[in-house]
């Protein structure tokens, strides 16, 4: 026992000797920004703004120290190199509506565990799709493709998660250890993103993506237009992505461990329905349909939200029957890491960083052949994305660039501007890049590293797979208006 545990001590050791290690390394490329004469074109703040999102995705991979704190170090590295004032972080991150919208689906999220609503919805679920596992992944990979095709996908994943939640609580699959557990998450974080960017009511960078290509480009681009393009090459992507789902994270089970007959007699153990789970399901479909009806009702998400806890709090009928009851089950983790990636993106932005990035990566593309043009965009906005926390963001920075580009160049404008607006929803690589794969990842089934394992090959599948479908779309340049 004594030399297990002396081994087990030399190798916290060695482990913390490599964070101070990661540490010290970003501290150095911290220090040594204002060292650095800036490019031609590019602004000292963005010399200051590349250095911090270096050191950040750095300390990210490397979990030199814990993600959320490394988050929390953004704005202040941001003050200390004369980026931006910690005053204006600070409201960059924690003053975003997002954030009180997380918090309400985290206090959805863990109501639905503590009421046991998802513990029954998920045999109610389990019961229609039986209990072979590779099915069940796919039933929720393809049901959040389809629900966020007219849902936003942080919407869809909030809808999904406490459902997976509940699956994995009841076959005790522990965070970071379970692959069952990691190809659930990735199923409806996959799938509600890849579903959302087939038509432009799913993400908002497709929004965005039509109003340049309106207002720059002054193309026409149709509701349908979008979908009957999109829509083939992304349920090919999540045909792709349910298998490496699969491959790369082989669940440790092949049949859940109840058959059909089990999950109707859990049902019928369960009892009636008690007062918290009708309350959960009730203020659950009334947070759907605000949520789904937002646009015409011009009611704020957060505002639903904030409804959301409201609703669970409710006295003699609600799910939480004091603050402590619901504060001890919120993922804060997830709601550090979102705030510290708003000010990273905002940093991009405004320090000029992303747009001397994307004009000045862009000139040596011309010279490729028209059939990898929209492989060689896809490719340049995935890895222009990476500090973004935004799908909208990296649009709104990359898509004018490009519709810039394909003018300048004589190249087909419709075709390089949608693949730019798709490019910007399908950057898997940092978990970071949008909300809707931070919710997913903040209860630790899986890790930056299994992100990145997948994500990876995701992204140049679907960089592949756009190239292709715009090819055999006929490479569309678009109607005038």
């Amino acid at each position: 026992m004594a030399t297990v545990s002396a081994t087990q001590q030399a190798e916290s050791r060695e482990r913390g000797l490599k964070k101070w290690i990661y540490v010290a390394v970003g501290l150095v490329i911290l220090a040594g920004s204002s060292l650095v004469a800036p490019p031609a074109g590019m602004k000292p703040a963005a010399v200051g703004t590349l250095a911090i999102m270096l050191t950040t995705v750095l300390w990210w991979i490397t979990e030199a120290l814990p993600i959320p704190v490394t988050a929390m170090m953004i704005p202040l590295e941001a003050h200390a190199l004369g980026v931006a004032s910690l005053s204006t972080t600070i409201q960059a991150g924690f003053g975003d509506t997002l954030i009180p919208f997380l918090l309400g689906v985290l206090g959805l999220s863990v109501a639905f565990q503590v009421s046991g609503l998802g513990k029954r919805i998920t045999y109610l679920l389990l019961s229609l799709s039986g209990t072979n596992v590779a099915r069940v992944v796919g039933v929720y990979l393809f049901v959040s493709f389809v629900i966020s095709m007219f849902v936003t996908d942080v919407a869809v994943v909030a809808m999904m998660l406490p459902l997976v939640l509940g699956l994995l609580n009841t076959v005790n699959a522990r965070p970071g250890q379970s692959n069952l557990g990691r190809a659930m998450m990735m199923a409806i974080m996959f799938g509600s993103t890849l579903g959302g960017v087939s038509t432009p009511a799913g993400v908002s960078s497709n929004i965005i993506t039509m109003g340049f290509i309106t207002k720059n480009a002054k193309l026409a681009v149709s509701f349908m237009d979008w979908t009957s393009i999109a829509t083939p090459i992304f349920f090919a992507i999540t045909l792709a992505t349910w298998w490496l789902i699969l491959r790369i994270f082989p669940p440790e089970m092949k049949e859940l461990p109840y058959g059909r007959e089990t999950v109707r007699h859990e049902l019928k153990s369960m009892g009636p329905w008690t007062t918290e789970e009708k309350t959960a399901l009730g203020v659950f479909l009334v947070a759907v349909l605000l949520w789904l009806t937002s646009d015409n009702t011009g009611i704020p998400i957060a505002f639903i939200s904030l409804l959301i806890l409201g609703g669970l709090c409710l006295p003699g009928i609600g799910v939480f029957k004091g603050w402590r009851d619901l504060e001890k089950g919120i993922e804060w983790g997830a709601m550090l890491l979102v705030a510290g990636s708003f000010v990273l993106g905002v940093a991009a932005t405004q320090s000029g960083l992303a747009n001397w990035v994307a004009q000045n990566a862009l000139k040596p593309m011309a010279a490729l052949p028209l059939q990898l043009q929209p492989l060689a965009v896809v490719l340049l906005v995935a890895i222009d994305s990476l500090g973004f926390s935004s799908f909208g963001a990296a649009a709104s920075v990359n898509v004018p660039f490009i519709i810039a580009y394909a003018q300048q160049n004589a190249l087909p404008v419709l075709s390089l501007a949608m693949a730019a607006g798709f490019a910007a929803s399908t950057h898997f690589i940092l978990v970071t890049e949008s909300p809707s794969l931070v919710l997913p990842y903040a209860y630790g089934y899986f890790s930056m590293k299994d992100m990145a394992k997948i994500g990876i090959i995701v992204t140049i599948i679907s960089g592949i797979a756009v190239s292709v479908g715009m090819v055999v779309a006929g490479l569309p340049a678009g109607r005038p208006l």
